[in-house]
C-alpha cells in the first residue's frame, strides 16, 4: 500500500518520462524537416546546375553555329572576289593563262559557254585591240549561302587600256550562282547586271568623241 507522498513522485517520474518522450519524438520530427529542406536545397542547387550546364551548352552550341556559318560566308565571298577580279581582268599577251584560272573555277553550263565564248570571238577582238584590262572588286553581296550552293552580287570596277583609246566601267554589277564542288566553290551561272558608269579616254586622257552621225540626205 502506497502513502499519498509516493503517489505526487510517481506522477512527476510519469510526467517526465512523457515529457522526455515527447522531446524526442519532437526531435525526430525536426530532424526529419530538417533532413526535407536539406533534401530540397540539395535537389534546387543540383536543378540549377543542370540549367547553367544546359545554358552554356546552348551558348557555346549559339556561338559555334555563327562561327561556322561566318566561316562559309568568307569562303563563298572570297570566291566570288576572286572568281569577279579574274573575270574582268586579262592581258591579250597572256590570255591563254586566264582562260586556264577561269575555267578552274567554272562548272556546269557556264565552263562551257565561257569556254566557247572566250576561245573564239572575244579572244580575236582583245588580241586584236592589244586589249589590257584591270578590275577591282568594290563589293561582294551573298544570298542563299548553305553548304552547298550560294547566289552573289559581285561589284566590280574595269578599266581596258587599248592601242588607241581607255574605257572606263565603274559599277559593273555580276550576278553569279556557285555550287560545292569537292570541297572547292565552282561557278555555274553569271548573270551581267550592267554597269553605273561607262566612258572612254584617248591614250592621252582626253574624251573620246564620238564620231558623228552621218547627215541623212534629202531627196
Amino acid at each position: 500500500m502506497t502513502t499519498d507522498q509516493e503517489t505526487p513522485a510517481k506522477a512527476e517520474s510519469e510526467v517526465e518520462v512523457e515529457t522526455e518522450a515527447q522531446a524526442k519524438v519532437d526531435s525526430g520530427f525536426r530532424m526529419k524537416i530538417m533532413g526535407a529542406v536539406a533534401a530540397m536545397l540539395v535537389a534546387a542547387l543540383a536543378a540549377t546546375a543542370v540549367l547553367q550546364w544546359m545554358s552554356a551548352g546552348r551558348a557555346q552550341d549559339a556561338r559555334a553555329a555563327l562561327e561556322a556559318d561566318r566561316a562559309l560566308r568568307l569562303e563563298v565571298s572570297q570566291a566570288a572576289h576572286t572568281f569577279g577580279q579574274s573575270l574582268l581582268s586579262y592581258d591579250y599577251q597572256s590570255l591563254q593563262a586566264t582562260r586556264t584560272k577561269l575555267m578552274a573555277m567554272a562548272t556546269g553550263d557556264f565552263l562551257n559557254t565561257y569556254d566557247d565564248a572566250f576561245g573564239g570571238v572575244m579572244e580575236q577582238v582583245i588580241v586584236k585591240l592589244q586589249a589590257v584590262s584591270v578590275a577591282t572588286v568594290r563589293d561582294v553581296y551573298l544570298a542563299d549561302v548553305d553548304q552547298s550552293s550560294a547566289h552573289a552580287i559581285v561589284v566590280v570596277d574595269q578599266q581596258v587600256t587599248t592601242a588607241k583609246a581607255i574605257r572606263s566601267v565603274k559599277d559593273s554589277h555580276l550576278k553569279i550562282a556557285l555550287v560545292r564542288e569537292k570541297g572547292s566553290w565552282k561557278v555555274r551561272e553569271v548573270t551581267v547586271l550592267g554597269a553605273a558608269q561607262e566612258n572612254q579616254y584617248n591614250k592621252d586622257g582626253t574624251p573620246l568623241a564620238d564620231p558623228s552621225p552621218t547627215p541623212t540626205k534629202k531627196k
